[in-house]
């Protein structure tokens, strides 16, 4: 049975009310949930609230919906995804990779299954549970394969798929510093082709390649029930909101901005990885990885 639930977008800009907008009008693979967005000035009728705490009239407008709403469910939106007095934030530069998965997870635990009470019902009610790291909230929505078991101890394994012979050289010796091994191709149908032999722990993913684009190859790894749980970050020379929005809608957990600099790669593989190990860093040393190894 299809759940359809009202979002107000309180604070946030023109630009990311519609890109927000975008990336929800496509449900994520497997889910029967909508998620229809409207003005938070607009409405008293929203099941969720997405406040902006960068702007000055976010919370503002929050506290007036809520007035007339009071088990409206708040997510907030922050610099770095700490604000706010609720147990659903988002880093602001996530916004679009993590917010249909953030509102899965919403309405999951907030609005069906009635567990968890996502602020408190008065100014002097004790505090809000303290938040998970948004990263583990979004995995746990994702419906995807549990990362390895604790004795599992293969190699970390990347499928790294460009069509620049240089990147794809560049890429490998990257991993290779972090202790990650990996396979390189030139194309999708190279990719698919890896994927169906073996797993990876990590997809590195080129927008623009002959044939398959890089967006279309993600949305089928996303759509796989097998391969629907390996993080991708995805390499692009363009980084507006819109394509953004476009990785977002296609599934991608992470971005990088060609040309990709040893500092922004290493933090974001570190990053999406430690996600996809659900913070058993232990277990990521035990396959061989070294973060941020090299300097």
């Amino acid at each position: 049975m299809n759940r359809g639930y009202v979002v107000a977008l309180c604070g946030l800009s023109a630009k990311d009310a519609r890109l927000a907008e975008i990336v929800l009008s496509r449900p994520l693979p497997g889910s029967t949930r909508r998620f229809t967005t409207v003005s938070g000035a607009d409405t008293a009728q929203a099941d969720i609230a997405v406040i902006d705490l960068s702007s000055p009239h976010g919370d503002g407008i929050y506290q007036r919906l809520r007035a007339a709403r009071p088990d409206v469910v708040p997510v907030y939106v922050s610099e770095h995804g700490t604000g706010g007095n609720s147990r659903y934030r988002i880093p602001a530069r996530a916004l679009l990779l993590q917010l249909q998965r953030m509102l899965e997870l919403v309405a999951e635990e907030a609005l069906e299954s009635n567990k968890v009470r996502a602020h408190p019902t008065n100014a002097g009610a004790a505090p809000a549970v303290p938040a998970r790291p948004v990263a583990t909230q979004a995995r746990a929505v994702a419906d995807v394969p549990q990362p390895s078991s604790a004795d599992d101890r293969r190699p970390l394994v990347a499928l790294v798929v460009d069509d620049s012979e240089t990147v794809r050289t560049q890429l490998v010796a990257a991993l290779e510093r972090v202790g990650v091994q990996s396979r390189a191709t030139p194309d999708a149908e190279g990719a698919i082709n890896a994927m169906r032999e073996r797993s990876f722990d990590l997809i590195l993913l080129d927008v623009v390649m002959p044939g398959i684009d890089g967006y279309e190859l993600c949305r089928r790894i996303k759509q796989d029930a097998y391969s629907r749980g390996t993080p991708v970050i995805m390499l692009t020379s363009r980084s507006s909101p819109f394509d953004r929005a476009r990785g977002a809608l296609a599934g991608c957990d992470s971005y990088l901005t060609k040309p990709v600099t040893w500092a922004a790669f290493s933090a974001e593989v570190d990053k999406v990885l430690i996600r996809h190990f659900r913070n058993d860093r232990t277990l990521m040393t035990a396959r061989g990885y070294r973060a941020g190894n090299g300097g």
